[in-house]
């Protein structure tokens, strides 16, 4: 190799006066397209020692690169159709899917985290470790819902149910979707009725009755 001389200005006092030239100094550098901040997809795994799982948005302190800051990731499970299911834990030895807001990192490079940096703590301090999979700003995270209506009306096979959704213009988002009973009743969403807001007419295979409890999962 060869030497190169560098120039670095604002060095505060204290580095000369503690300096040790038996002791490195480790310079390192960003790139251009590493000084943005945004969302990077990570895949993250918690450490075997760590005695407890993580929680989806406690902070972390993310030790990335040459950056060390602090995030609250989101965990999310990537399904076989590609579907991201949000998580509240970590799994217990099975990595996941994290997303977080940091600096951007090239996908591939490692990173360690951290609960707290109190040096006095006797337990294993890494919480977890991982890597960058990708930079994605429009990352979809979708959780299981279960919406609920109950019977306003009833006509033979068609009802109108309230409760479930607060606008007609909800209701025109699931139109042609498929609900239940709680009793095995399935039926499908029609139309949205005028009032009041947000009830909507629905066909089911058979005739309902008003104790009936109406849901649909969606994500």
């Amino acid at each position: 190799g060869i030497y190169v001389r560098l120039e670095i200005s604002g060095v505060p006092c204290e580095f000369i006066h503690h300096f040790d030239p038996h002791y490195p100094i480790i310079a390192g550098g960003l790139l251009s397209g590493e000084q943005n901040i945004g969302y990077v997809r990570t895949r993250l795994k918690k450490h075997r020692w760590h005695k407890q799982i993580l929680k989806t948005k406690d902070p972390l302190i993310v030790s990335l690169g040459w950056r060390r800051f602090q995030t609250i990731p989101v965990y999310c499970k990537e399904e076989d159709n590609g579907r991201l299911r949000a998580l509240k834990y970590t799994e217990q030895h099975a990595p996941c899917v994290s997303t977080m807001f940091g600096p951007i990192t090239p996908p591939g490079t490692g990173f360690l985290a951290v609960q707290t940096l109190d040096t006095t703590k006797r337990d294993f301090r890494i919480a977890a470790t991982g890597v960058v999979l990708e930079l994605d700003e429009s990352v979809n995270i979708v959780k299981k819902l279960k919406l609920v209506g109950t019977p306003m009306k009833i006509f033979k096979n068609t009802a109108f149910v309230k409760g479930m959704f607060t606008s007609s213009l909800e209701v025109a988002r699931y139109e042609g979707v498929a609900i239940r009973t709680v009793s095995g009743i399935r039926g499908q969403i029609k139309k949205a009725i005028k009032s009041p807001e947000g009830a909507f007419r629905a066909t089911f295979e058979d005739k309902i009755l008003m104790s009936d409890i109406v849901f649909v999962r969606t994500w």
